[in-house]
């Protein structure tokens, strides 16, 4: 059995390192998975967007999402030099559909003065700016479920803290998920504040174990699905997330395998119609 659950998360994991590689395996190096009725149904919005023309991780992405009956939105968050938290994805300005200073290509975000931010346009109209955490939030007041999933960028103690303040003051821990990476960190924030909801991010049945143990209320297998992990966390009533938001991968082709295989939670640039499916 240990040989078999070794091969099956071989597997997965070739197939996402083969994708970066240019190479296009199929749905078949899945099929030993075995299949598995989910617990829940869910579509997170990647980086809070549907991908239909709005920029990611701006407040008009939510709006849109949420509009349209998403109740999972997961965002990109980072610290400013002025401890601020904000969302963005990339950990510098690059060139590329942004629209600021040329002085300001290369600076690492979370160098950025608030000014700087503030000179930063997410659109080629220049209308849309870089979001705080605290303007996303508000976002949330306009349905009673959406829930925003906080991947943490450069995961640190120190982040954490911050973003456990500002959800507080905001009134919004129920509304928000933390993503974390650390075992330790996991434990930690389970222990402090029982009542946060946490999502872990986990590599290996190692990792899992402890997620389960910290009683997390989500698990995202990052590069790797077994039918043994799918049925711990269904055992602990733990919801299984995958993240599906490639290409070659979000389809309802592939929505349906991983959905026929217990995992409740896709994250996806197609949110709606993963929804619908």
């Amino acid at each position: 059995m240990r040989a078999l659950e070794g091969i099956r998360r071989y597997t997965i994991a070739s197939l996402l390192t083969l994708s970066t590689l240019g190479c296009a395996p199929t749905l078949d190096d899945f099929e030993s998975v075995p299949l598995r009725s989910p617990i829940h149904r869910y579509a997170i919005a990647h980086r809070g967007s549907l991908h239909e023309g709005l920029p990611d991780n701006s407040i008009p992405a939510l709006k849109d999402s949420i509009s349209k009956g998403v109740q999972f939105l997961e965002v990109d968050v980072r610290r400013g030099a002025d401890g601020e938290l904000f969302l963005f994805h990339d950990g510098s300005l690059q060139e590329s559909n942004y629209s600021y200073p040329q002085e300001l290509v290369g600076k690492p975000v979370q160098e950025l003065s608030t000014g700087d931010r503030g000179k930063v346009r997410l659109d080629s109209a220049g209308l849309i700016g870089i979001p705080t955490l605290k303007e996303a939030l508000v976002t949330l007041d306009a349905n009673k479920s959406a829930t925003l999933q906080l991947d943490l960028k450069g995961e640190s103690d120190q982040l954490l803290d911050t973003a456990l303040r500002v959800l507080k003051q905001e009134k919004k821990i129920s509304r928000a998920i933390i993503q974390l990476k650390s075992p330790e960190r996991i434990q930690r924030i389970r222990a402090q504040e029982p009542e946060v909801r946490v999502l872990a991010r986990v590599r290996d049945m190692e990792q899992l174990e402890k997620a389960i143990a910290a009683k997390v209320e989500f698990v995202e297998l990052e590069r790797w699905i077994t039918g043994e992990a799918v049925e711990k966390c269904h055992a602990a009533k733990i919801s299984v997330v995958l993240n599906v938001a490639a290409p070659r991968y979000d389809s309802k082709e592939t929505w349906d395998f991983f959905r026929a295989r217990g995992v409740d939670s896709l994250m996806t640039d197609n949110a709606v119609a993963a929804l619908q499916n």
